[in-house]
C-alpha cells in the first residue's frame, strides 16, 4: 500500500509538471498588425530606447529582498548543434549564499534526475544523481566545471536560476558597450503562463568572436520584476528573420521566500 500510494504521488507531481509546462509559449497582450514586425515603426523606435539599465536594476533589487523561492523549470538547449527536447523539474532555489537544487520530471529519458549545489559548502562540489539505472547508485559529487556534465548542459548548475540569468543579459550588453556594438532593446506587453510581464527583445547585430548571442530575449513579470523566461537565438541564416533557439529557461508557478533551508542542497 506505501508503494502504490508513493507511485500515486510521483505521478502526481509528474503530471503537475507537465501542466505547467503546456503554457510555455508568452502571448502577446497589445499586438498591432504589420507586416513586418509586432508593432508600428513608431512604437518601435519608441521601445528602442527602452531602459535596459532600470530592468536590471529592478531585477536584482527582487532578488535582493527574497531569500529563497521554488519553481516549476522548464529549460531546452542546443547542443553540438541540435536542439534538444524541452524539459521540465521542479527548482528550489536560495539567492545568498547561492543554493539550487533541481528534479527533473519530463522527458522519461531524465525523469529522477537530481543536481544540487550549495556555495555554503566547503567543498565547492555538485551532488548528482543521473537518471535511469545509472541513478540507483546514489548522488554523485563532480567539481562544478565537470567535462562530462558539460557536455549534456550548457551550464554549470551555478549558473542556473533566475539570478545568473540576470547576470548573464548585464554581462553580455556591457561587453557589447565596451567594444562599441550597438545593442538595441525593444518592449512590449506579453502575457506569459497567466502573469502581465514586459518582453524585452535585446539584440546585438554585429558578429564577434564573444558575442552571446545575436537575440536576447526575457519576460520580466511586472509584479515581482523577476525575469520568468530567458531565450538566446543565434545569428539568422540567409533570408531568416531570426537564428536558431540556443537556449530557453522558464520560472512558472513561482513562489518566494518559502523556506529553503541548507538540507535541501544535501
Amino acid at each position: 500500500m506505501q508503494i502504490r500510494n508513493l507511485m500515486v504521488g510521483v505521478g502526481a507531481m509528474v503530471f503537475g509538471a507537465v501542466v505547467a509546462a503546456i503554457a510555455q509559449s508568452p502571448k502577446q497582450t497589445n499586438p498591432v498588425k504589420q507586416a513586418s514586425g509586432t508593432g508600428t515603426v513608431a512604437n518601435i523606435e519608441a521601445a528602442k530606447h527602452a531602459d535596459l539599465g532600470t530592468m536590471l536594476a529592478e531585477a536584482r533589487t527582487a532578488l535582493g529582498k527574497a531569500r529563497d523561492y521554488t519553481s516549476t523549470f522548464t529549460r531546452q538547449e542546443r547542443l553540438n548543434g541540435a536542439l534538444g527536447a524541452e524539459q521540465v523539474g521542479e527548482i528550489k532555489a536560495r539567492v545568498s549564499p547561492a543554493g539550487v537544487y533541481v528534479r527533473f520530471a519530463r522527458p522519461e529519458a531524465i525523469a529522477g534526475m537530481e543536481v544540487s549545489y550549495s556555495a555554503k559548502k566547503a567543498t565547492n562540489k555538485v551532488m548528482y544523481r543521473p537518471a535511469g539505472v545509472a541513478g540507483r547508485k546514489g548522488f554523485q559529487r563532480l567539481n562544478t566545471d565537470d567535462p562530462k556534465f558539460l557536455a549534456d548542459n550548457r551550464h554549470p548548475v551555478t549558473d542556473w536560476g533566475m539570478g545568473p540569468i540576470v547576470e548573464l543579459i548585464a554581462t553580455s550588453t556591457a561587453r557589447e558597450k565596451t567594444l562599441n556594438n550597438p545593442v538595441e532593446v525593444y518592449t512590449a506587453d506579453f502575457q506569459f503562463a497567466n502573469r502581465n510581464v514586459t518582453k524585452y527583445e535585446i539584440l546585438t547585430r554585429r558578429p564577434h568572436a564573444f558575442r552571446y548571442a545575436a537575440k536576447m530575449v526575457v519576460y520580466v513579470d511586472k509584479e515581482t520584476k523577476l525575469p520568468v523566461r530567458f531565450e538566446a537565438y543565434d545569428e539568422p541564416k540567409a533570408g531568416m528573420t531570426s537564428g536558431d533557439l540556443l537556449e530557453a529557461y522558464s520560472f512558472t508557478d513561482l513562489k518566494l521566500n518559502v523556506g529553503v533551508g541548507e538540507n535541501t542542497f544535501e
